[in-house]
């Protein structure tokens, strides 16, 4: 069976987009399932719903590709996805893989978008490549916290924006879109631009990153350090926060999502057709 034989139908909704997937789900079709989701993500939808009512299934093993976009959708860019309208052939076979435990199934795609409503906050900013970028992604950061309640997170989350900011000053010069977003774990920083490259972790790209860049496959995903950079995590961590404190700018060393790697729960870099989106996310 042949990638082209599965077709995906993407509309928006508001914030919302609906997918509606026509033809065959199998081993050979899934990474077209995927690039659709990845492609769809890169507008930081509050929600994807997977119209799966035209979908047939080969074998029961190519559904597992379903959560495991479910869980990069809310790693990055903090997005729900739900399916919806499945036929009950599909139905059964979700329920015997367990994805329906999790992955939310809707009767309809209009019930899917009804759950969805009101799930999850959304700000964003779109930035010129000028030194006040940096002040501008700190003010909209610091309003979202105070708005949506978790002052406690402000401080670190001004950081962390900060240091993307920075990276794409430093590194892409392009203009960027900086996005906040919260649900009920997390809170989900963004920072979109269109320079080419990956993010270098102490001066030198993570082969992570480069691996995923070239695949054009990008999961986000938290970076695995080596044994030096694992010494050199915890120093920067405090070197940063005092400086930080003081009223300093983050230092441009090249090091700083050391930084960010250290005081977020999650961060990671996704690429997109016209660039890539790198994203952090905090507990709150």
């Amino acid at each position: 069976m042949r990638a082209e034989d599965l077709r995906a139908r993407v509309e928006r909704r508001g914030d919302a987009t609906v997918v509606r997937l026509d033809g065959v789900l199998d081993v050979d079709s899934s990474p077209s399932l995927r690039s659709a989701v990845l492609a769809c993500l890169a507008a930081e939808p509050s929600v994807i719903v997977l119209d799966v009512a035209d979908l047939r299934h080969r074998d029961d093993v190519a559904l597992t590709v379903l959560p495991a976009l479910a869980q990069h959708a809310a790693a990055w860019p903090g997005s729900a996805m739900t399916l919806a309208a499945a036929p009950p052939p599909l139905a059964s076979a979700l329920d015997r893989m367990a994805v329906a435990r999790l992955v939310p199934v809707f009767p309809t795609t209009d019930a899917a978008l009804a759950n969805a409503s009101g799930a999850g906050e959304r700000l964003r900013v779109r930035l010129q490549p000028m030194l006040d970028a940096t002040a501008a992604a700190r003010h909209l950061v610091g309003r979202a916290c105070v708005r949506w309640g978790v002052d406690r997170v402000r401080d670190v989350a001004e950081l962390v924006v900060t240091e993307l900011v920075s990276n794409v000053l430093r590194h892409a010069g392009t203009e960027m879109e900086v996005g906040v977003a919260r649900d009920r774990r997390l809170l989900h920083v963004s920072v979109r631009d269109h320079g080419p490259g990956m993010p270098r972790l102490g001066g030198r790209a993570h082969k992570a990153y480069e691996e995923a860049y070239e695949a054009e496959r990008g999961y986000g995903a938290e970076p695995a350090w080596d044994e030096e950079q694992e010494k050199d995590e915890g120093r920067e961590k405090d070197e940063r926060k005092d400086e930080w404190q003081g009223g300093g700018m983050p230092r441009e060393d090249g090091r700083g999502l050391l930084v960010v790697s250290a005081l977020t729960h999650a961060w990671g870099c996704t690429p997109v057709p016209d660039g890539k989106v790198v994203w952090a996310t905090l507990r709150i």
